[in-house]
């Protein structure tokens, strides 16, 4: 098959995570056959249509996170891309919308019985409520890769709050979410699975916590993300696969699949999980277009599914669809 890779390109660092995705993926692409593609979404979108429509591919694997360099634009990015008609991996532009909002999806997960933590939407010059859910963690709405958050987004009272909100507003970080903040283990799952369900496997990552400080709020800030040089990063190591027991791992594959089914994630998703004291767990974030560069989380899940990248290339390559 000829598989297009589409991708954005507004950064030139060959470098980046998103470099190192499309080279690990046409290497696999590669060696299980199949021509791969690269086809970059710069500033101009015109190119990158006349590029997919010289690529003539049966399949477009959608790496894209963001559209004329706006990372708000990735849903727009992915609805380019089922203009094709062809089949497309992941999950389809209006779900990648839903998810995009946190405050929105949550609404979506609560419906459907999925565990959520409390939480009030603040826009910008709006006062956050007095009845605010404390302590809590104060984060964007709608973006992801952990923006917006450093060791003061954690808040334990109503005027730290405020002070958060209004940081995230003069940021231009949009919308801000007050979250109860569950004080315990944060695990991520990563879902596999066809459009439609039912999820056919999952993995569990932990976030090592025990080399933070105890002044430190233990969350994954934006540096313990990006930063590798950052003693947030340095301390922040993730661990594959997570030991949990046998109910709590019934508990989050319930809720793992209320999250798949209400958001209609495919093809590949990463969750978000606390758990509190009392061994409930709780969906913070979902991730339904994660990073899949050779060192990024997913792919070091796989090997706890029994599973090699390969392996993952050829099942998505069969759940594509045409969207």
């Amino acid at each position: 098959m000829r598989v297009a890779l589409a991708f954005s390109a507004q950064r030139d660092d060959p470098d980046t995570d998103l470099h190192a995705a499309v080279a690990h993926l046409a290497q696999a692409l590669t060696r299980l056959g199949h021509a791969a593609l690269p086809v970059p979404l710069g500033l101009d979108v015109a190119a990158f249509w006349q590029a997919l429509q010289t690529a003539q591919p049966d399949v477009i694997w959608n790496l894209c996170e963001e559209a004329s360099g706006r990372p708000g634009r990735e849903l727009h990015a992915a609805a380019l891309l089922e203009l094709q008609d062809v089949p497309v991996t992941g999950t389809a532009a209006a779900e990648l919308a839903l998810c995009l909002d946190k405050a929105r999806a949550r609404v979506l997960l609560a419906a459907a019985g999925a565990t959520v933590p409390q939480a009030v939407r603040v826009a910008a010059g709006q006062a956050v409520p007095l009845a605010v859910p404390l302590p809590a963690i104060v984060k964007p709405t709608s973006q992801d890769g952990s923006a917006g958050i450093d060791a003061q987004s954690v808040v334990h009272t109503h005027a730290q709050a405020q002070a958060a909100v209004a940081r995230l507003h003069a940021q231009g970080l949009g919308d801000a979410l007050v979250e109860a903040f569950i004080a315990g283990r944060e695990l991520n799952a990563l879902l596999l699975g066809p459009p439609g369900g039912p999820i056919a496997a999952l993995a569990l990552g932990e976030i090592d916590f025990s080399q933070v400080p105890p002044a430190q709020p233990r969350i994954l800030t934006w540096a313990a993300k990006w930063q590798e040089d950052s003693a947030e990063f340095l301390t922040t190591p993730v661990r594959y696969p997570a030991v949990v027991d046998p109910e709590l791992l019934v508990k989050i594959r319930e809720l793992a699949d209320r999250a798949f089914a209400a958001l209609g994630l495919a093809g590949y998703a990463r969750l978000d999980l606390r758990v509190d004291a009392a061994g409930e767990p709780f969906l913070i974030d979902v991730n339904p277009n994660p990073d899949l560069s050779p060192d990024a989380g997913l792919v070091r899940a796989l090997p706890a599914l029994g599973l090699s990248f390969d392996d993952f290339v050829a099942l998505q390559l069969g759940w594509a669809r045409i969207k």
